[in-house]
């Protein structure tokens, strides 16, 4: 579907289309595209704020405080005029840099002079409380609320001056009001005083984005600029995957699987009978996102075919999205039943390897370092299986890998939770499947389904509904012939 402004969102799904007899889940990748426009940025649409990290650690070493003035400089250098603009000095409080009243200014040759002046003079001092920075980000942002609003999150240490319940209590705030992209400053030598699963529950929440840690303080400035340039060429501020479903469909769970894997279950908002709206976040011409939506059926006898639901991609409510039908076949053929799609397969790999990644890390926080052992070698040997060289390179931090086939590995001398924190926010980012690519893993594979238009067929009754289409609204049954009644579901 095209947006209000003329960016188009296209959806593709892939999936298996058959299903054991006696049911199961049908795993859909739902490849979402933006195509260019052909139009150009309205800076004046645009609302952007930096939170500079200011506490007392961006100051050991000075470099790091150095280094995030220069980068925030750049920023702020970048902005076009019509911008909407602030920086915000994040301590134990959140306090304005510019400019000094709580507002955003507009960008413009003015402006950008002031923000350089009052970002020079800023220096590390406090602690850290990220939950009120995000806070003060969305009021100021609330004002805007006709923007596409975006943040620059820039921390090298974790929320020490909140309780989690605070911090998730502002996150929880702050969905829908903006998206966020996290730097995380480190260390040459790998040492990382931030916490990555903090981090990712404020990507996850914020837009889905992935977090970036930046050990080369001189890459920083190039990273904000980057980062701005993205956000510029944003023309929708947050579009919706529409789930809608049969009656013998339940969703299971929706993920964004890439670029980096975050659970939207829980942000799904019922819109009507059986159909459930996701967030995508903010959108730009060339951006493109997969997503694993997981539908669970009942048994049914084989040869059923029916049709599970429908997935769109909706930013007005008003224009309709077109619908990708998800269709399936339940069989007794276990060749049949047994293939994965290749799509799927992709992602499911990648999912499994950010599991354990996610598993080890919890476990060595406690103390088990044999479980957190265990757990880095399951992930060193799907990273392997899927010719993952960045993976494990960064496992190469943690581990010696002594048999990377078979997941065989030993966690290195020295064991510091801070040089964990990278691979922690790392492993959720994942490589787009590309069709015709190498197999992620194990696994059977098949083609994708090429379905045929929807064709019209004679007005037919079922579920107490007429239908014009092969397949009934509510329930997905199949009018198997325009002649021939609809099937009984026996």
């Amino acid at each position: 579907m095209s947006t209000p402004d003329g960016l188009r969102l296209d959806l593709t799904a892939h999936h298996s289309e058959y299903l054991p007899a006696d049911g199961g889940i049908v795993d859909v990748v739902a490849a979402v595209r933006a195509g260019p426009d052909g139009g150009r940025s309205r800076h004046d649409g645009l609302a952007e704020v930096i939170l500079l990290d200011c506490s007392g650690s961006m100051g050991a070493p000075q470099a790091k405080m150095r280094a995030a003035r220069r980068a925030t400089l750049a920023a702020v250098d970048a902005l076009p005029d019509g911008v909407a603009f602030a920086v915000v000095e994040g301590t134990s409080q959140a306090t304005m840099i510019y400019p000094k009243q709580r507002r955003l200014a507009v960008a413009d040759e003015d402006t950008r002079a002031g923000a350089r002046q009052a970002v020079s003079r800023t220096s590390p001092h406090g602690g850290t409380a990220i939950g009120r920075w995000l806070l003060l980000a969305r009021d100021l942002l609330g004002a805007r609320p006709d923007a596409i609003g975006h943040v620059i999150l820039l921390t090298d240490g974790r929320n020490e001056s909140q309780q989690p319940a605070e911090l998730k209590a502002a996150v929880e705030a702050c969905v829908g009001r903006f998206t966020v992209d996290c730097r995380a400053i480190g260390t040459a030598n790998g040492m990382h005083d931030w916490d990555g699963p903090e981090l990712l529950v404020i990507a996850d929440a914020l837009g889905a984005n992935p977090v970036v840690p930046v050990e080369d303080l001189d890459l920083l400035a190039g990273e904000f600029a980057a980062v701005l340039d993205r956000a510029l060429t944003r023309r929708t501020a947050d579009a919706q995957l529409r789930v809608r479903t049969s009656a013998l469909a339940r969703i299971r769970f929706v993920k964004q699987v890439y670029p980096t894997i975050a659970d939207l279950t829980v942000r799904g908002v019922a819109v009507g009978d059986r159909t459930i709206d996701f967030p995508l976040g903010a959108w730009s011409p060339a951006d493109r996102r997969d997503y694993h939506v997981a539908l669970e059926l009942d048994a049914m006898n084989p040869q059923a075919r029916r049709r599970a639901g429908w997935l769109s991609v909706r930013v007005d409510e008003a224009v309709p999205g077109d619908e990708t039908p998800v269709d399936v076949e339940w069989t007794d053929e276990i060749e049949l039943f047994s293939q994965v799609h290749e799509t799927v397969a992709h992602y499911t790999h990648q999912q499994g390897y950010a599991d354990e990644v996610r598993l080890a890390l919890a476990a060595a926080g406690e103390g088990r370092l044999s479980d957190a052992e265990r757990h880095l070698g399951r992930a060193v040997a799907l990273a392997h299986a899927g010719g993952h060289e960045d993976k494990l390179r960064q496992l190469e931090r943690l581990v010696d890998i002594i048999d990377a086939a078979v997941g065989v590995v030993r966690l290195k001398p020295g064991f510091d939770l801070k040089q964990w924190q990278p691979s922690a926010v790392s492993a959720p980012q994942t490589s787009g499947w590309v069709p015709g690519g190498p197999p992620a893993g194990s696994g059977r594979s098949a083609p994708a389904p090429h379905p045929a238009p929807e064709q019209r067929v004679p007005p037919w009754e079922h579920c107490g509904q007429t239908h014009t289409s092969p397949y009934c609204a509510e329930c997905g049954a199949h009018h198997e012939s325009p002649d021939g009644p609809p099937p009984d579901g026996s």
